[in-house]
């Protein structure tokens, strides 16, 4: 531990005014640390070390005390150095405030409504927890100049965050996150928040809500769910409310709901890691399906912008990914646009470059046009943005990511969990009535396209260690990158920090024959190194054994790397 680490935590023990339970833990921590406790030496410097950044997703990390952890304190800075960026940049007087199940997260949002109107400026916020996507939506519909979700979104729950959005209800730009960086780290901590109390604070409760509900049932395909049965878990996050509300409007009767699951728990006591991509995430969800047979189980995570989706087909549940989703919904959305004649005459698609390219050989058959974009929902909302912008907001018709983010309509600017809980109701009732599962539809799909699978690892780097392992290995892959792997040649190498028409990005991607490949970024809101794997072939057996050999051989890498 060095000397500068010492001096921090010296100074936040030595505050009269730090939280009682902050300062507890901290002390209990440096007790340990000075006594030789290696474990409580290493967690004190992860502690502080360095300050919380912008990633993907925002400002995220543990709850605790410490620079590089979630606290009032962190919150308080954070929110000083946005409404900077705000007046220097004049951008308007109000901010959307939402916040989600997670510890603290009410407390958070609490306190950045009294420094947002103590700086004068109106602040908009949720008389209650919401889904993340209609912080989104409540940005455009009261006009404001920015907006915050205070939310951790699928991580485990120790964790919480801090979403930021601009004034198109999109998630800040890497070069806005970094010019509202730059004014945050100028603020000092523990510095007293504005309190001239000039600001006005409208809570916003049945009225903004309603709207939002109106506008996600404005997405809908017209199908009537009547004889769809689903079993639902929104992992004791913000969904509860809306899905519900939305599945009622589109006819869903036969609905259950996982019991230790409904309502709102930022400890997630059945599922401390409540990320819909996981398979354990659902297990009482599953259970329940099986139990009452039904024909859908779906789980949104904590504020509710993923979905995660299980199939019955004969007799069993199906666990379909996040690009397998994402396919069947572009091929159901444009097969009923087609079909009741509402296609634009300029569609496109959206997707990320870390998704699958099945979608891409629907979408040449629709005649509708795929954009590629960075990955993170943000740079979706970013492109329908900038279409709106040259006039042709109708033309989009699907946006999707493979991390279980899918959106269908222009009224939010980020993925949106209740819409997909609504639109795979309705896809599963469209083929249900055809005596066809979703797994049917897919298996028709893979028999006209070819069978496209990817498959996610993701390797966990913990601390400034982590860290520093992370961008060696980044760094290793652009100065001496892979030539082949496990016998498939490599025959393109693609550095996104570089720009390539896009934003630059910490991301790599190494291209092989037959639309195979690979590409390799650390997570912007997690301590993880991610390995995206894209495999085709004629057979599922085909790509099966690619996706095999390659999650092997990359896997052993990255073991070598860390020793």
């Amino acid at each position: 531990m060095n000397n500068i680490i010492e001096e921090k935590v010296k100074t936040w023990l030595s505050r009269q005014d730090l939280d009682l339970d902050i300062k507890e833990e901290l002390a209990r921590l440096w007790a340990a640390s000075l006594k030789g406790d290696l474990a409580a030496q290493e967690e004190i410097s992860d502690r502080f070390y360095r300050e919380l950044s912008f990633g993907t997703g925002g400002l995220r990390g543990k709850l605790g005390a410490g620079t590089n952890r979630m606290n009032r304190y962190s919150v308080e800075k954070t929110t000083m150095g946005l409404v900077a960026y705000i007046k220097e940049n004049c951008l308007g007087g109000s901010v959307a405030i939402g916040y989600d199940s997670r510890n603290k997260s009410t407390e958070f949002a609490e306190i950045i409504a009294k420094i947002i109107t103590g700086a004068g400026l109106d602040a908009f916020l949720y008389d209650t927890l919401m889904p993340a996507p209609a912080l989104s939506f409540a940005v455009r519909l009261h006009g404001c100049s920015m907006g915050i979700m205070v939310t951790a979104s699928h991580n485990p729950a120790e964790y919480n965050g801090y979403k930021v959005y601009n004034n198109r209800g999109c998630q800040v730009s890497e070069d806005e996150a970094n010019k509202i960086l730059a004014l945050v780290e100028k603020q000092e901590w523990f510095a007293s928040p504005l309190k001239c109390e000039s600001g006005k604070l409208t809570m916003m409760g049945e009225a903004s809500k309603n709207a939002y509900y109106d506008a996600v049932y404005g997405e809908s395909t017209g199908i009537d769910c009547g004889l769809v049965s689903v079993a639902y878990t929104p992992l004791n996050g913000a969904g509860l409310v809306p899905v519900l509300e939305i599945l009622k409007r589109i006819g869903v009767r036969d609905l259950y709901l996982v019991p230790e699951q409904k309502y709102p728990d930022g400890d997630f006591p059945t599922c401390p890691y409540p990320n819909p991509e996981k398979k354990e995430a659902l297990a009482l969800g599953l259970a329940l399906a099986e139990n009452k047979k039904t024909d859908l189980l779906l789980a949104t995570d904590p504020d509710s912008d993923r979905l995660g989706v299980a199939v019955l087909h004969q007799g069993d549940y199906h666990l379909p990914t996040g690009n397998q989703i994402g396919v069947l919904l572009t091929d159901y959305i444009c097969h009923i646009r087609k079909t009741n004649e509402t296609m634009p005459k300029n569609p496109y698609v959206v997707r990320t470059v870390v998704t699958t390219k099945m979608g891409d050989e629907i979408c040449k058959k629709y005649g509708v046009r795929v954009a590629t974009t960075l990955t993170g929902f943000k740079y979706i909302g970013a492109i329908i943005g900038e279409e709106e912008d040259q006039g042709r907001e109708d033309d989009y018709i699907f946006g999707y990511e493979e991390s279980y983010g899918y959106l269908k309509g222009t009224y939010v600017r980020d993925k949106d969990g209740v819409n997909a809980a609504m639109l795979v109701c309705e896809m599963v009732a469209y083929y249900k009535k055809e005596g066809k599962t979703l797994i049917d539809r897919l298996d028709e799909l893979h028999q006209e396209y070819g069978y496209y699978r990817n498959h996610l690892l993701d390797f966990q780097f913990l601390g400034a260690k982590g860290m520093e392992t992370m961008a060696a290995i980044m760094e290793d892959l652009r100065k001496n990158p892979f030539k082949e792997v496990h016998g498939h040649s490599v025959t393109g190498f693609v550095d996104y920090e570089e720009g390539i028409s896009l934003p630059p990005s910490n991301l790599v991607e190494f291209i092989m024959e037959k639309d195979r490949g690979f590409a390799v970024r650390p997570s912007g809101t997690e301590p993880k190194l991610k390995i995206y794997i894209f495999g085709t072939g004629e057979s599922s057996e085909e790509v099966g054994a690619f996706l095999e050999e390659m999650s092997q051989a990359l896997s052993q890498w990255i073991k070598n790397k860390e020793v």
